[in-house]
């Protein structure tokens, strides 16, 4: 019995080189001809990029490799966050669930395969509210010796490459920090940093306007709601943006080792998946190396 095929969601901007690797990496998956592609590409912030914002909707006129694609033109700049709850929001109108990339991912072959198998196998599982896609490489989070599992839970999603469910993204209030009282109330923060160093000033940076920022609210609604996102052992996911054409990623002359050269061909997912300390503990250290070098830099709280 074949797996149900999830609608894939792809965000685009202004990165035509970047957007033709995505999908042609994504169209080399196993099931991609069987998936309906919904494309939103985001109007010009400025004349700069409009001229940018026309190529890559050159690109889109000629997308192939999929079961259906639907592209949605915006005249206007949402922005990122705008242009994710409302895109994820229209598609989970008519499907249960959803698998979200943007424009600087490269995904391995299985990708689709990891994320179609997680969503059906924990389509009920009121614990798990996501599916992330990446991992940082060994080199940046080393892996346990004797680790055996393909899947794990963490407390907090990642944003590169993920799905969901119409259940979980419809009980995500997404104005629930400023609810919280957030900014005041320190063991909200000291909880929240359970799942990583950066996710309290990021959330700060949120409410305060500084950034405006999708995935740090959904990381909020993952620790308030006591939930986790299902992680792969091995990333199934490339990001591109650190090459300094990211918005929400700087620059990082190491991305070029980023790879999912061990990414599982055929992950299995338990009944129920577990909480791996030492794996929660690799991560956190990964992303507090970073939140360290970025207040060094004065660019982090």
């Amino acid at each position: 019995m074949s797996l149900p095929i999830s609608p894939i969601v792809l965000f685009v901007y202004n990165r035509p080189g970047h957007l033709k690797k995505t999908l042609k990496a994504l169209a080399k998956n196993k099931g991609a001809k069987d998936s309906c592609l919904f494309i939103y590409s985001d109007g010009p912030r400025s004349q700069e990029d409009a001229e940018n914002v026309t190529a890559v909707r050159d690109v889109l006129k000629d997308v192939q490799g999929f079961q259906e694609v639907n592209v949605v033109t915006r005249e206007e700049n949402w922005g990122l966050a705008r242009s994710i709850l409302k895109g994820v929001e229209e598609v989970l109108e008519r499907s249960d669930r959803v698998i979200v990339l943007e424009d600087d991912l490269s995904t391995h072959p299985s990708f689709l395969t990891y994320m179609n198998g997680a969503l059906e196998a924990y389509a009920s599982e009121e614990s798990i509210l996501s599916v992330s896609g990446y991992l940082p490489p060994r080199w940046k989070m080393p892996r346990p010796k004797k680790h055996q599992r393909d899947v794990w839970l963490n407390p907090r999603n990642l944003s590169f490459g993920w799905g969901t469910w119409k259940r979980a993204w419809q009980g995500v209030d997404w104005e629930q920090a400023q609810k919280d009282h957030f900014a005041t109330r320190k063991e909200l923060q000291t909880g929240f940093a359970h799942g990583g160093d950066d996710l309290p000033g990021m959330l700060l940076d949120q409410l305060e306007g500084k950034i405006d920022s999708w995935a740090v609210r959904f990381s909020y609604a993952h620790y308030r709601k006591g939930a986790y996102s299902l992680m792969p052992v091995e990333s199934y996911v490339k990001p591109l943006g650190y090459d300094g054409s990211g918005v929400h990623c700087r620059p990082n002359p190491v991305h070029w080792f980023e790879h999912t050269r061990r990414a599982v061909v055929a992950p299995r997912f338990p009944q129920h998946p577990e909480v791996d300390q030492e794996l929660t503990r690799a991560l956190r250290k990964c992303y507090a190396r970073h939140h360290r070098l970025a207040k060094c830099l004065g660019i982090s709280r």
